[in-house]
Order: structure tokens, then sequence, then C-alpha cells
């Protein structure tokens, strides 16, 4: 049994994680804003720590900058819940989990987490570990060489911008080391000419490590990984939001992403226009010419 601390502030979304963890044999302690949680986990040292991002007071990511400062170690692992992870929660938390959760998800999640704590193991997540999965290059091989949909996919990106309010678009595969445009609409030129970027320069490398959206509000205030880009300070991106494309059977093979030069553009609610045409997406580029 575990001491695990659920920081969240929407009763409702508490009592189901509390229960659902208790149901496993863990104790748990509930917190619903940020400030109670530091003071929750600072009196009951817990075993695993499951923040929400979105709470009044301090967020999630408030949080887990607080512990890390304190903790540079990570000796307590640590899962953010998101309807979209921001950027910067890569170098803070162990996993994040995408909203609404799934329970399932979840205990698996904080069971891998426990074991790895209990055998004295950092967690750490290797994005390129997934990056490199053979399985999901295959996957995005066979996407790449299907006949060209161009025109289609370069006509669906221009209609994800007229759904999402966001002037650009894009339909991207991903390799181990490039981001690779199958269509877009309204991105920089020298990005079109070059038909996509390396990996390192776009936070589609987290989409596709760990299956979850990602969300940029600003770049330059909430990103310092990818702000430094030359995708994002060459063109002067300023607001980003992805979400996986997932092929039949499971692998990430590329995401639909939106984006724009002026902040605070890409919401939470772009994510869920993204999240409703990933089915289109796939189908488009599964299209035999």
């Amino acid at each position: 049994m575990a001491s695990i601390v659920v920081a969240e502030d929407d009763t409702d979304i508490a009592e189901l994680l509390a229960t659902v963890l208790s149901n496993e044999g863990h104790s748990v302690r509930t917190a619903s804003t940020g400030l109670d949680a530091l003071a929750l986990i600072a009196d009951a040292r817990p075993d695993l720590i499951i923040l929400d991002h979105h709470m009044p007071g301090l967020s999630g990511l408030d949080v887990a900058a607080r512990l890390r400062a304190e903790d540079p170690a990570g000796s307590t692992p640590v899962i953010m819940l998101s309807a979209a992870a921001p950027a910067a929660a890569r170098g803070l938390v162990d996993v994040t989990i995408s909203k609404p959760v799934r329970p399932k998800h979840l205990i698996e999640a904080a069971r891998e987490l426990l074991a790895t704590r209990d055998a004295g193991e950092h967690a750490s997540h290797d994005a390129s570990t997934q990056l490199v999965d053979v399985g999901r290059l295959l996957a995005v091989s066979d996407y790449l060489t299907r006949p060209a949909q161009v025109a289609a996919l370069d006509a669906f990106a221009e209609e994800l911008t007229r759904l999402t309010g966001v002037p650009m678009a894009a339909i991207t595969l991903v390799l181990n080391d490039s981001v690779v445009l199958a269509g877009s609409h309204g991105l920089p030129k020298w990005v079109r000419e070059a038909g996509g970027v390396p990996v390192e320069w776009s936070p589609d490398t987290i989409v596709v490590s760990e299956d979850v959206p990602v969300l940029i509000s600003d770049s330059s205030t909430s990103d310092d990984e990818y702000a430094g880009s030359p995708l994002f300070s060459i063109s002067g991106i300023r607001s980003y939001a992805s979400v996986p494309l997932n092929s039949a059977e499971g692998h990430v093979v590329g995401t639909l992403c939106v984006m724009d030069d002026e902040p605070g553009t890409c919401t939470e609610d772009t994510v869920q226009v993204l999240h409703s045409q990933r089915a289109p997406a796939v189908s488009l580029l599964s299209r035999a010419g």
C-alpha cells in the first residue's frame, strides 16, 4: 500500500480518483488548491503525487516546479493530469495523463512509478525511446510510402485553421529525426520548402513520445525548451497546440497541430477541436490514391 496525494479542484473528479486508487489498496488524501496540495505533501510525505494542472491559485505546474526546486532529484514521482499537457511539464513531472482520465491508465501509471520508486530507481521518460520504436517507425513509413494526397491534406489543414481560428496548421508524420509535413496551411515558407523540421525543434516530440496533446499558450513565458528553437525563434511562433494521430495498431505516427505568432491564440478549446478532427485526418492519410 502506498500513500498518495491527489490535488484536484473538481470534487467529483477528486472523489473518483480517490476511490479508484483506494480500491487498489492505497491510502489517498486530496487537496483542492495548489497551496493546499503543498501543505498536504509536506505533512503526508507521500509515495506518489497526482496534480491537476488547472487549479485555483497555484497551478499543477507551479506546484511541480516548487517540488522540483526542493527536491532536484525528483525522489517522489509526480503524475500531471491535463486536457493538454503544458510543454514545460516535461522536465518537472514523471508522467502526464490526458483528461478525461481513464482509470485503468492512471492505475497502470501509478503502479509503474511506485514499483520504480520502491526499486530505488529514478523514473525518467526518454522521448528518443518511443521515437525510435521499430513498430512505430514501420507504421510511419507505411503512411509515407502511400500515394500522395497533398492537395487534400493541404485543404484539410486549411479547414483546421477555420475550425480553430488559428492561422497556421499542419498534419505531420514523425520519424526518429524529423517532423515531416504531410499537409499544411499558412506555415512559414522556409518550413514548407524544407518539408518539415528536425524533431528537436518541435513540441511534437512530446506528443509522440508520451501520446498526449501539448498546449503552449505563450512560448516566451511558459516553455524554455522550445522558445529558443528555430521554429519558434526564427518564425516568431508564440502559441502552439498539437494532438497525436494514432494508427489502427495504436502507434503514434504523427500529429495535428496549429500555431500562431500571437500569444494566447491556442487554448484548451483549440485542443478539443483538434481531437475531433483526428479520425478524419487519419482516414485521409490512409487513403490510397
